[in-house]
């Protein structure tokens, strides 16, 4: 009998906030199907991605050393979420932002946005005014080099917080940050980089070759191995083609 009644006092006070708030006021989990990913536009990579892409509402780390594939990645994950009519900003830290590589992977120009910081850290507060102002879309930091980070104890604080900081405001906007890391060393990656558990997502990009027509480069072929996948597939690889063209 107190079973019962309790569910019909809930059932009443359910009823009762419906009425005055409207129907889609209290809804129970199960009407919530969790968001799909935000695709990369490369079928393969999407296939091994938890909900067939990145995750809208948190962070996906892309590493690699010199040209590897991590930053056409982003560029075409951009480009996906701009044809889904999304924001898209890029946050450009070290004021060298490839442009030409993102345009050929078919971002925007005339619908990105561009935030030119005064150096890393400076690019951590604009993300964060940017997440504190109510951005929602597909956002790109361009990029952090591990040895400066690990090097400068007050620059690595002011990681950690920021990091602290972005989880509910992404959860909340259900924005997709994309984080470029660059490695001071081929497919290592060191050791108390904070991003390594802030991250929901990390992919490491490794160049195995070039490929040439002649003496002329013309791309080259990456190693995409999933180091870290939460609530996903376990680690595993891929090889992707990238075009110079």
């Amino acid at each position: 009998m107190g079973q019962k009644r309790r569910k019909q006092q809930l059932q009443t006070t359910v009823a009762a906030i419906q009425a005055r708030w409207g129907q889609r006021a209290l809804t129970t989990a199960r009407e919530h199907a969790p968001p799909s990913g935000l695709s990369s536009g490369i079928a393969a990579l999407d296939a091994l991605l938890p909900r067939g892409g990145f995750r809208r509402g948190g962070i996906s780390e892309l590493c690699g050393y010199g040209t590897a594939g991590h930053l056409p990645i982003a560029a075409r994950v951009l480009a996906q979420a701009q044809q889904a009519h999304s924001q898209v900003v890029a946050v450009d830290a070290e004021g060298n932002l490839d442009l030409a590589t993102m345009a050929r992977c078919g971002v925007q120009m005339e619908n990105l946005a561009i935030l030119r910081a005064q150096g890393f850290v400076h690019a951590l507060q604009m993300t964060t005014d940017l997440l504190q102002a109510g951005f929602a879309g597909a956002l790109l930091l361009d990029r952090l080099h591990d040895l400066y980070v690990l090097a400068d104890g007050e620059t690595l604080q002011r990681l950690e917080q920021a990091l602290r900081d972005w989880g509910p405001l992404l959860s909340r906007s259900g924005t997709t940050l994309l984080w470029l890391t660059e490695l001071s060393a081929p497919g290592l990656y060191p050791e108390g980089l904070p991003l390594a558990y802030a991250a929901s997502v990390r992919l490491l990009c490794q160049r195995q070759r070039w490929l040439t027509q002649g003496q002329r480069v013309t791309g080259y072929v990456s190693r995409v191995t999933l180091c870290k996948n939460r609530g996903g597939s376990p680690e595993t690889s891929l090889t992707l083609r990238f075009s110079l063209a």
